[in-house]
């Protein structure tokens, strides 16, 4: 039986040229060679009497069977699977690094998966598992088809799970994207909800926290998205939004929205609604816009009360000057005059000096 084992060891034996490449994989993954030499010392090698004890057994084995040429050919062939699979055995390599480029870059951690990314994120796991925490931009993989390799893609709002495929991980404020170029991957999405996507699908998992949410929302505003999509982010991050600063941006994103779809007998109720609960830090931004939305939705009676209060405190603007001086034009001459003369220390430019000169003049 001896044989066996020096036919496997001769089968098994590693080839200079592949100890070399691992010597210089892991030479440009730790940087330091001195630690490299120290990894390789302490891989497991055959335990001591391993040998002996693999042909205690067969010889055991042997005795209760009858002596058949086709059964030492089949002994011999699992002899050999055994050494291969219990007495030599190859460690997984572990991966570390960084993957962070504002243009687009190929990397390929393990002969089997190959990289492009531009954003940012960290390689863990080890040859066999990757496991890559993607934190912005995009990620495009390829994974080597029926290797064993089992790759994951973690974000913060989805774990993207394959085993042979090509897909892209893209995250944003709008959230994580995952679409497939060919094969197949499952996604888990952090707010609930699983896929299993082919080739040309794709799937979005939205934000599941407030500031989240208020990002998603700011991204769908800037995209010219519908007022009804962007309403609906901003209401699930309100859902569970606690009472702070992002909660107000959230509010305050909510009106402008409002606003922005003409709907300004919404807004001013919002806003005043806001106000009145007392707002927060955006407190004097809300009273700006409840002025604003007011005088669009009720004309003066809905903003002159705010107006007044601004020109009193020095905190109007050139415009809410001449819209309260318009309002006030009526029924207080002399105050209309004095807003008038505040509005021309405002303007700043020919067109509006102009204008504040002829209503003065008019009246």
């Amino acid at each position: 039986m001896k044989h066996v084992f020096r036919h496997v060891a001769d089968q098994t034996r590693a080839r200079p040229e592949a100890i070399e490449r691992i010597q210089r994989r892991l030479v440009a993954e730790i940087g330091d060679p001195v630690e490299v030499r120290a990894r390789l010392a302490v891989v497991p090698a055959v335990a001591d009497g391993a040998e002996d004890r693999v042909l205690a057994r067969l010889a055991a084995s042997q005795r209760q069977l009858r002596p058949h040429p086709a059964r030492i050919a089949v002994l011999g062939t699992l002899l050999a699977a055994a050494v291969a699979l219990f007495i030599i055995q190859e460690q997984p390599l572990e991966l570390t690094g960084s993957l962070s480029a504002t243009e687009w870059q190929h990397a390929q951690p393990t002969p089997l998966v190959a990289l492009a990314f531009q954003g940012e994120g960290v390689l863990g796991g080890n040859e066999g598992a990757p496991h890559i925490e993607w934190r912005t931009g995009t990620l495009k993989v390829e994974v080597e088809p029926n290797r064993g390799v089992k790759l994951d893609v973690q974000t913060r709002e989805a774990v993207v799970r394959v085993v042979g495929t090509g897909f892209s991980v893209d995250r944003s404020a709008l959230g994580t994207t995952v679409a497939v170029t060919h094969g197949r991957v499952s996604v888990a999405c952090e707010g609930g909800g699983n896929s299993m996507l082919g080739a040309g699908e794709h799937t979005v998992c939205m934000p599941t926290t407030a500031a989240g949410l208020l990002g998603r929302a700011r991204a769908l505003t800037e995209q010219g998205a519908a007022a009804s999509d962007v309403l609906v982010t901003i209401d699930r991050g309100l859902s569970t939004a606690a009472p702070g600063p992002v909660r107000e941006e959230l509010e305050l994103a909510r009106v402008e929205t409002l606003a922005g779809e003409g709907k300004w007998s919404e807004a001013y109720a919002e806003t005043s609604r806001l106000v009145s609960g007392g707002a927060g830090a955006r407190r004097d931004d809300l009273l700006h816009l409840r002025a604003r939305y007011g005088f669009a939705a009720e004309g003066c009676r809905g903003a002159a009360g705010d107006l007044r209060a601004f020109y009193t405190a020095g905190q109007a603007s050139y415009d809410e000057l001449v819209v309260l001086a318009d309002c006030v034009n009526t029924t207080d001459s002399v105050l209309a005059h004095d807003v008038l003369v505040a509005a021309s220390a405002l303007a700043t430019t020919d067109e509006e000096r102009a204008d504040i000169a002829a209503r003065l003049t008019v009246q």
